[in-house]
């Protein structure tokens, strides 16, 4: 008997490794989706054997994992025909997968606090690692640094919501851990966007169960008094952040956008005005003669076309400018759809949702989340999780 428990629980072990995986070890190799495919064939291979297939038939009952499914064919068909193809096939095939096979049921309260907790310290890990230990520039990581505090964000915002609806002590320390773990990793990605996806996010979830349990007023003070001190604590992390993006917005004023700031907001310029020349096609990837083009009619400096940027660090522009607006609405579509499926709206699965779709539309002004396959798996895996277990909440 004792053997069969302990045989059941590295089967759920075996199972569950494509989420620690995903929290952790993705981030850390160029190639960490490839072996995720080797955890995610292992964890569904053992998840058919142990719960049979009443496990698929009930998963594939979920419109999302359908919508997950009418991305693949998408993607495929885009990279048959040799179009351009905005969704990776790996990554949405690995969502598939694990979606389609995986027992919700062993996403307890217990199993999302410590798997935040190992994403907090492998964040704190990855970002000492390359900004101390072995300091390179912060578009050579292996992930971008903007992109990886989005995943610090979504992190954060989790196990915040755990922290407001957890009643034992032990998972409050755990919790209020992580969250100032993973803040510190987020200062020193020395991220902006992130910080304004973040932060509007946290004072929601914050204020909406402040509200909830009226205690608004008083919690309107304690929440003041938190960012002052952590704004204090965390200055010296950011003292140049701030003062670098006083001097570029000084420098925009004064005319000068060949800077962080201003290549971004003529990246923008750039969009809109290809947005209104070519509306409903795109421009699939073939832009960057366009851009020299409106460097010639000065719409944007020269220095922003020489840039020839892979994408126009806004996600709504970006998918505009190379899908056309039809592009635009479905990716709209595709972010609002899990409100619209979600049962319990006042679940923590339902606040969770509301959290990441924040989180990622909010860093979607200044990046694109979505452009990154880590990011892309991580955020509708979560997504996923927070929809299908529902039924087994505890």
């Amino acid at each position: 008997m004792n053997n069969n428990k302990l045989m059941g629980k590295l089967a759920d072990l075996l199972i569950l490794l494509p989420i620690f995986w995903t929290f952790t070890g993705l981030f850390h190799f160029h190639n960490g989706d490839k072996i995720l495919v080797v955890f995610t064939l292992i964890s569904a291979l053992i998840s058919a054997i142990k719960y049979n297939k009443t496990i698929i038939t009930d998963n594939l009952k979920s419109r999302y994992i359908w919508m997950a499914y009418g991305l693949l064919l998408i993607s495929i068909t885009a990279d048959a025909f040799g179009t351009y193809n905005p969704i990776n096939v790996r990554a949405i095939a690995i969502i598939c997968v694990l979606l389609t096979f995986f027992p919700y049921q062993l996403i307890t309260k217990s199993a999302l606090i410590i798997t935040t907790l190992l994403g907090s310290i492998n964040s704190l890990l990855f970002v000492y690692k390359f900004t101390y230990l072995n300091p390179i520039d912060r578009y050579s990581w292996p992930i971008n640094a903007i992109p990886f505090a989005t995943y610090i964000c979504f992190i954060t915002a989790i196990s915040f919501i755990l922290l407001l609806t957890s009643n034992t002590i032990k998972d409050k320390i755990t919790l209020i851990l992580t969250l100032v773990i993973s803040i510190i990793s987020l200062a020193l990605t020395e991220t902006r966007g992130a910080l304004v996806a973040l932060l509007p996010t946290l004072l929601a979830i914050y204020f909406y169960f402040s509200y909830h349990r009226k205690l608004l007023k008083r919690n309107i003070l304690i929440s003041i008094f938190i960012l002052g001190l952590t704004s204090v604590a965390l200055y010296p992390i950011i003292k140049e952040r701030i003062i670098q993006t006083h001097q570029e917005i000084t420098q925009i004023d004064d005319g000068n956008t060949n800077t962080s700031i201003g290549l971004r907001l003529n990246f923008w310029k750039a969009g809109f005005n290809l947005i209104e020349q070519s509306p409903f096609v795109g421009y699939g990837d073939d832009y960057y003669s366009q851009l020299n083009k409106l460097a010639k009619e000065k719409v944007i400096i020269q220095a922003a076309a020489n840039y020839k940027p892979p994408h126009f660090h806004n996600q709504f522009i970006d998918i505009a400018v190379k899908c056309g607006l039809f592009g635009l609405a479905f990716l709209l579509v595709m972010l609002f759809t899990p409100i619209i499926l979600v049962r319990n709206k006042s679940s923590l699965n339902a606040i969770s949702i509301y959290s990441l779709i924040s989180i990622l539309a909010l860093s979607g002004l200044t990046d694109v989340p979505f452009f990154h396959k880590q990011i892309f798996i991580i955020y509708f895996l979560c997504i996923g999780i927070f929809l299908n277990r529902e039924k087994f909440e505890l």
